[in-house]
């Protein structure tokens, strides 16, 4: 269950409240890659879940029927004489209420697909997941199988404040006209060296254009701190 990484807000908790009582949801992990089972157990139950975990398909039935989780994270490839669909497949004879999204890695046709989502499942997911699609899947399911009585915890990733004191924008001020003069003197030492003789005159062109550019893009920089040290004298006025 390959896990891709993205900066997202996450869950900092989760819980269901029955009654008096807060309980912590249950997640069971079926995946034959251990790494990936360890850190979606930590990564879990370090948000109020109860998380359990194997790389089997024999297990994995055991557990489902001992446990009753909330959510089975299955995934298609497993240890063992069971796969995924197998295990799907014979969870359905007695079962179907248990709540599977199934993980695959594979490319599937829309009849193999079809079969699967026939035998019941919340949700079919495509290596390699994210843990803000994993938690998506989650919510979804709490919410629907416990309505009003999921109560979750969101942490927002904060974006960084701009520095915009006079100090930042005097230290930008000078890398930027710092690297204008810097690009301008290299050509024109490069031409009184006669270091660009060698080159033809297209050569040349492109050479003297791309620094123009270059020069452009760093003017509309000067632009903004032009701007903000406006800003900062009408405050301190």
């Amino acid at each position: 269950m390959d896990l891709k990484s993205k900066s997202v807000p996450i869950m900092k908790k989760c819980s269901i409240i029955k009654g008096e009582m807060e309980e912590k949801p249950k997640l069971l992990v079926v995946d034959d890659e251990v790494d990936q089972c360890e850190f979606l157990v930590r990564f879990f139950s370090r948000r109020n879940f109860t998380v359990s975990s194997t790389g089997t398909g024999e297990e994995a039935l055991r557990l489902i029927k001992e446990n009753k989780p909330d959510l089975v994270l299955l995934d298609m490839k497993l240890a063992g004489n069971l796969e995924g669909r197998d295990v799907l497949r014979i969870l359905r004879e007695t079962d179907k209420d248990t709540k599977i999204a199934m993980i695959t890695g594979d490319v599937l046709t829309e009849e193999e697909m079809q079969e699967i989502a026939d035998l019941g499942i919340v949700d079919f997911l495509h290596k390699p997941v994210d843990v803000q699609t994993l938690e998506n899947v989650i919510k979804k399911v709490l919410e629907h199988s416990y309505p009003k009585a999921v109560r979750l915890e969101v942490i927002k990733a904060k974006e960084p404040e701009e520095d915009t004191s006079l100090r930042r924008l005097t230290h930008d001020l000078s890398n930027i006209t710092s690297d204008i003069a810097y690009k301008c003197e290299l050509y024109i030492l490069d031409e009184e060296e006669g270091l660009n003789k060698g080159k033809s005159e297209k050569e040349r062109l492109i050479e003297a254009t791309n620094i123009l550019k270059a020069v452009l893009k760093q003017t509309e920089r000067l632009t903004d701190i032009v701007q903000k040290l406006s800003s900062l004298a009408k405050k301190e006025v």
